[in-house]
């Protein structure tokens, strides 16, 4: 049955709930266990790919030993990221995300060893040039050094339709995929039983911290706020062919859901503007 924030949004992918648990679930979707030097050579997964199958349904699971990317086990609240595990270490992660790699022996080194040890030439090309969200390696480190920091309340992140899950279960952060109108529609909710006009955020950050992270921080909060993401440019190229060029998500923390989800009903998602701009009107 779908709630009134879901029917008046007719949202094209169902809304998720994600939360910690003690072990994977049986039968859900994971990738194998990381091995250091692994990255490129066909068993790597950024963890936006695994977003993408609960998008459609499916029940995914995330632990520190099958976050692939570096900064994925921070980036979903299982803990610090894994840096040092980057092929050069720390130091070329933050170059990696800034300046590239091939301005240094070190970095020089890594890519010739990934292209002989069978990885992708097309990230290795990457590895080298870098990925250039941030100018300068010192202001990754910066912008490392400014993220929030939740505990870990279990070694198993889960993420799955949020109607599938089971008596007992209360989600810590509900994602909901949303393309412009639906966006617009989500933040003008977020805002409507609240004083304030800064209830939703937009922070630079990964794809993974979008709907982890940022959201999980925000639920130990006095006033919590939504997150929107998938602004990462990375994760956008990787889901472009699942879920589309049009996407961002909305992520929040199970009591603002519930918040939004009982205003729904008095808000504007009953008057005419928003019904002729779904066409209804």
């Amino acid at each position: 049955m779908f709630s009134t924030m879901e029917q008046a949004l007719s949202l094209r992918h169902p809304p998720l709930a994600l939360y910690y648990a003690d072990d994977i679930p049986s039968g859900a979707r994971s990738f194998k266990p990381f091995q250091p030097g692994q990255a490129g050579q066909g068993g790597w997964g950024c963890a936006m790919f695994l977003l993408a199958q609960a998008a459609k349904g499916e029940v995914v699971a995330f632990t520190r030993e099958t976050c692939h990317c570096p900064g994925a086990a921070g980036g979903l609240g299982l803990g610090e990221a894994e840096e040092k595990q980057f092929p050069g270490g720390p130091e070329a992660f933050l170059r990696f995300l800034s300046s590239g790699n091939k301005h240094w022996e070190t970095g020089r080194a890594c890519g010739q060893k990934m292209l002989a040890d069978g990885a992708d030439r097309e990230m290795v090309e990457e590895y080298l040039e870098g990925e250039g969200f941030k100018k300068t390696p010192e202001l990754v480190l910066d912008y490392l050094k400014n993220l929030p920091r939740v505990e870990p309340e279990g070694p198993v992140v889960v993420v799955r339709p949020l109607a599938g899950l089971e008596a007992g279960l209360t989600p810590r952060v509900v994602i909901l995929l949303a393309d412009a109108e639906r966006l617009s529609a989500l933040v003008v909710l977020a805002n409507f039983a609240r004083p304030g006009l800064d209830n939703v955020k937009i922070p630079f950050g990964a794809g993974c911290q979008s709907i982890g992270l940022f959201p999980l921080f925000e639920a130990a909060q006095a006033q919590p706020r939504a997150v929107v993401g998938l602004t990462d440019i990375s994760a956008r190229l990787y889901l472009r062919k699942t879920l589309g060029r049009d996407l961002v998500s909305f992520a929040l923390p199970w009591s603002f859901y519930q918040e939004m989800e009982a205003n729904a009903a008095d808000s504007f998602l009953s008057r005419q503007a928003w019904k002729k701009l779904r066409g209804e009107g």
